[in-house]
C-alpha cells in the first residue's frame, strides 16, 4: 500500500515538473517573439499613426531643448548643472551690455523642432509603407514638407506629403497630417526674450517684480563664475506644467578685483 502511495506521489511530482518546464519554454518563446512595430489597427488608420509619431518626436525634442536654452546642440553655451545652456544674450567685454544672440527666437525654436523631427517622421512614413506593403497594399509617397508652429500653450506640427494607398482596385489618398499638443514652450520663450532684451538695455532684469505681475511664472537667477567666466543663469518655470527653460546671459561683467 505504501509502495503504491509513493508511486502516486512520484507521478504527481513528474507531472508538476513537466508543467513547470512547459511553462518556462512557453515564456521564453513569447519573450523572444518579435512584436510587430505597427499593428493592424494602426495600419487601418495611417494618418493617426503619422500624427502620433510627429507629436511624440516634437515632445522629445522640446524636452531636450528646454534645459539648454532652446537648442538641441547649443553652439555657444555655459555649462551649468550638467546642462549646456545657450547664451541668449552675450558680450565678451567688461562693463558692456550684452547683445541679443537670437533676435528671431521663436522662429528659431520652431525651426529647431522641425529640423530635429524631420528624419524621425520620415522614418515613420517608411516604416508605415513597409508594413502596408506586407499586408498586400501598394503605397506611393511624395516629398515631405514639415512646419512647426508655436502658440500660447500649444505646439502645432503640419506635415504635407502625398500618401496614396491602393489595394484591390480601391485607393485612399492623404495629403496632409496635422497634430497639436499642449506645451508652455512659447510662453517660456517670450519670458526668455524679455529677460535678454532687458539685460541688453539695462544690464539687469527685475525678475522679482516680474513674478508679481505675471504669477504664472517662477524665475530663479544664479550668478556663476567670475571675470571672463562671469555669467547669469535664468531658470524660468511655468507654474502649471512645471516645465523649465534655462537661458544664459553675460552682460556688464566686472573684472575680478586685484
Amino acid at each position: 500500500m505504501r509502495r503504491n502511495e509513493k508511486r502516486g506521489q512520484i507521478t504527481v511530482f513528474i507531472i508538476i515538473g513537466i508543467v513547470i518546464i512547459a511553462a518556462i519554454v512557453f515564456y521564453f518563446l513569447i519573450a523572444n517573439k518579435k512584436i510587430p512595430i505597427i499593428t493592424q489597427p494602426v495600419m487601418a488608420d495611417p494618418q493617426s499613426y503619422i500624427e502620433k509619431c510627429a507629436r511624440d518626436a516634437a515632445s522629445e525634442a522640446i524636452d531636450v531643448m528646454l534645459p539648454q536654452g532652446g537648442w538641441i546642440n547649443p553652439p555657444h553655451f555655459r555649462l551649468f548643472e550638467n546642462n549646456k545652456i545657450q547664451y541668449l544674450c552675450y558680450t565678451n567685454l567688461f562693463y558692456r551690455s550684452c547683445v541679443f544672440q537670437e533676435p528671431l527666437y521663436i522662429r528659431h525654436l520652431e525651426d529647431e523642432i522641425t529640423d530635429d523631427i524631420s528624419p524621425k517622421v520620415d522614418k515613420c512614413f517608411r516604416d508605415l509603407k513597409s508594413a502596408l506593403n506586407d499586408e498586400g497594399q501598394e503605397v506611393e509617397m511624395g516629398s515631405m514638407a514639415i512646419d512647426t508652429e508655436l502658440g500660447t500653450g500649444f505646439v502645432r506640427v503640419n506635415i504635407d506629403r502625398n500618401f496614396l494607398i491602393s489595394k484591390s482596385g480601391e485607393s485612399r489618398k492623404i495629403e496632409s497630417f496635422r497634430t497639436v499638443f499642449n506645451s508652455p514652450l512659447y510662453k517660456l520663450a517670450i519670458v526668455g526674450q524679455e529677460i535678454a532684451n532687458q539685460e541688453a538695455r539695462f544690464c539687469y532684469f527685475e525678475y522679482v517684480g516680474f513674478m508679481i505681475l505675471y504669477s504664472d511664472f517662477s524665475i530663479v537667477k544664479k550668478n556663476i563664475g567670475s571675470g571672463l567666466d562671469a555669467s547669469k543663469i535664468y531658470t524660468i518655470e511655468d507654474r502649471y506644467t512645471k516645465k523649465k527653460l534655462n537661458i544664459a546671459v553675460r552682460s556688464c561683467a566686472v573684472p575680478p578685483a586685484f
